[in-house]
């Protein structure tokens, strides 16, 4: 089977005035109420997910040594693979499954990775130009990215940061270091969608808004710190970008020497949903179609919590690219942060275990078994909530089901947090056993 179950975890039962006592008490603040009286919990996927059997097997072979565990370097060329080999990837990790590295295994992380360049530069070379960064979660690399970022920049002017929709703590961490951030959404990004086309096409309403862009970068580009291209787009309900939006940003970021930087969250299903329903990808693999999104981008952030493992980011910058030239240095800037604040370069605030873990995740997370049994699960609940009325965002995306919260309380005189309602009120509706 696809799915199999290995252990049993024994669920309390609350009634529903025992579940009332609580959200009384906490104020309805879901970020407040006990998981443990939680029937369903869909909060959120980041950091929830389990773990393939291939991750365990790797956490028993964790190295907690604190100056270059033996995964760090395999760490590094794992994410070469991910972003940069396509079909013909290295897996090296496989040889630390089969015992200790040996003088020859271990000579090539300072000889033949001397020659690597791209998103992680090898050997030494990573000392004097470093671009690759280990953290603990996304919203850690976006602090240590924007942090760097603002000393590049003297005007009396906020910088922009132009994105298709930016991710709540990308723009929480913009706004901390006084930069704008600029949501260029599609003007039909939340219009209603058929049915029956649902499952069949997708409209990658995801994508940002081309006018748009190009219109701010005419009028502001002197004053645009970077372009943040989030994929999936989360704050647009998880919808995909398509590979030719992907490839117009590039074009517009060429032109106006503007950086162009992926939040890379959900990267795996935006290429799972290309092959699906871009033309011209049906044929490709997902490990194809990651490496020619990212042969598009100047950096990008990775929070490896999504759908991959339990904790766990990095961040990377290509070498001799546009923002490695806008931002001369910053990679030395960006090693001092990750050092200050979350720890030693070669574990960045995560145990060895966890980067053994992430390492041989990302091996598993490309595979079209895993993704499209996700994708699909939000397809059929989008279509069946949408059936029974219920306002959902279409096409959904992959890792969610957005409700309109305008469109279901049209009528409410709430102006905040009226999402806060139908989740309480679920916690007050569902029975129990005890209940039935």
């Amino acid at each position: 089977p696809l799915i199999s179950s290995y252990v049993v975890k024994k669920a309390q039962s609350f009634t529903r005035a025992e579940r009332r006592a609580i959200l009384e008490k906490t104020d309805c603040n879901m970020f407040n109420f006990p998981s443990s009286m939680v029937v369903v919990d869909l909060i959120t996927d980041s950091g929830t997910s389990a773990l393939f059997q291939q991750m365990w097997a790797a956490l028993m072979l964790g190295d907690e040594s604190y100056a270059r565990n033996s995964w760090y370097y395999v760490f590094l060329d794992a994410i070469r693979d991910f972003t940069q080999r396509g079909d013909k990837p290295n897996k090296r990790y496989l040889s630390l499954f089969e015992g200790p590295e040996s003088f020859e295994e271990i000579k090539k992380n300072f000889m033949e990775d001397e020659k690597e360049r791209g998103f992680v530069n090898g050997g030494v070379f990573q000392l004097e130009h470093p671009n690759f960064f280990i953290l603990p979660q996304g919203r850690c690399c976006e602090n240590v990215l924007f942090e760097s970022m603002r000393s590049y920049w003297k005007s009396e002017k906020s910088p922009l940061v132009l994105s298709n929709g930016l991710f709540d703590t990308t723009r929480a961490n913009i706004k901390l270091r006084e930069f704008d951030g600029v949501d260029l959404f599609l003007p039909e990004i939340f219009d209603d969608y058929p049915l029956d086309k649902i499952g069949k096409e997708n409209p990658f309403r995801g994508n940002i808004d081309l006018p748009a862009l190009q219109k701010a970068l005419e009028k502001d580009s002197a004053r645009t710190a970077l372009i943040v291209m989030t994929l999936t787009n989360n704050t647009g309900a998880g919808q995909p970008v398509s590979m030719e939006n992907m490839r117009a940003v590039r074009k517009l970021c060429e032109q106006h020497n503007v950086p162009l930087w992926i939040d890379a969250a959900r990267i795996t299903d935006n290429a799972a949903l290309i092959k699906r329903y871009e033309k011209g990808y049906e044929s490709k693999s997902i490990p194809e179609i990651l490496k020619e999104l990212f042969s598009l981008a100047d950096g990008f952030h990775f929070s490896l919590k999504k759908t991959l493992a339990n904790m766990g980011g990095v961040m990377c910058l290509k070498q001799d690219g546009l923002f490695d030239k806008k931002y001369p240095k910053i990679g030395d800037e960006m090693k001092k942060r990750q050092i200050i604040h979350y720890g030693n370069d070669s574990y960045g605030g995560m145990s060895g275990r966890d980067i053994a873990a992430v390492t041989v995740g990302l091996y598993q997370v490309v595979k079209e078994d895993y993704i499209y049994s996700r994708i699909d699960q939000c397809e059929y609940l989008a279509v069946e909530l949408a059936k029974r009325g219920v306002p959902v965002v279409l096409p959904p995306g992959s890792h969610a089901i957005y409700v309109d919260i305008n469109k279901m309380f049209k009528d409410s005189p709430w102006q905040d947090f009226m999402g806060v309602g139908p989740v309480s009120y679920t916690h007050l509706t569902l029975p129990t056993n005890r209940e039935v």
